[in-house]
């Protein structure tokens, strides 16, 4: 699904990555972990193409990423950056900003499937109403994961996805994240439990 071949990225003088590769089976589950400040975010960058200047082959679900082929390759991923300081007012202008676009105009979700994925994320559809200024910051990132699951694509790229949520939540989040049989999903984390329940795990140095 994802490959990753001999990438090199550099930032003015610092080296990020130095032939770094990667493989990652359609279907698998892959953590990411290390410390700050290590590209790991970078990585994940560079397979939406948001790191334009790098040197190396990145391929997604057996498309070459190029200046010509990235559109392609979004149209195969859902991503959820780890700042989601997005400028929007409503929850529900951050739900369904990400079905607005051009090339997810097709899955806006029904009712029904906006109802399931809400009890499925231990949501209120009553949040829909509020000010994003007045809910915490584990429901709003309970809220954009829960449209990324919605835009049902076959990779996801996630960067610390439960970083904002308590205990009992997170565990059944990750659960039925990494449970999608189908769903390729390659997460940035720091947390035990994710990392456990991977069925690989990278950690850069």
């Amino acid at each position: 699904m994802v490959t990753i071949n001999n990438l090199n990225i550099s930032f003015e003088d610092e080296v990020i990555h130095h032939n770094f590769s990667l493989s990652v089976k359609r279907g698998e589950k892959l953590a990411i972990t290390g410390e700050s400040g290590r590209g790991k975010t970078t990585l994940l960058n560079v397979l939406v193409g948001f790191t334009p200047h790098y040197e190396g082959e990145v391929v997604v679900d057996e498309i070459v990423l190029s200046p010509k082929t990235v559109c392609k390759i979004r149209e195969r991923v859902a991503w959820l950056p780890q700042d989601t300081s997005l400028n929007l007012e409503s929850v529900e202008e951050l739900f369904f900003a990400p079905f607005k676009f051009a090339l997810n105009r097709e899955k806006m979700p029904t009712k029904e499937q906006v109802t399931n994925i809400f009890d499925a994320f231990y949501l209120s559809e009553e949040l829909l109403s509020k000010n994003v200024k007045e809910i915490s910051g584990g429901q709003k990132q309970r809220v954009i994961l829960a449209s990324c699951m919605l835009l049902n694509k076959p990779l996801l790229l996630i960067d610390e996805p439960t970083s904002a949520l308590d205990v009992a939540v997170k565990k059944k989040i990750t659960d039925y994240i990494l449970e999608q049989k189908e769903l390729t999903v390659i997460a940035v984390t720091h947390d035990d439990y994710w990392i456990e329940r991977s069925d690989n795990v990278i950690e850069i140095k």
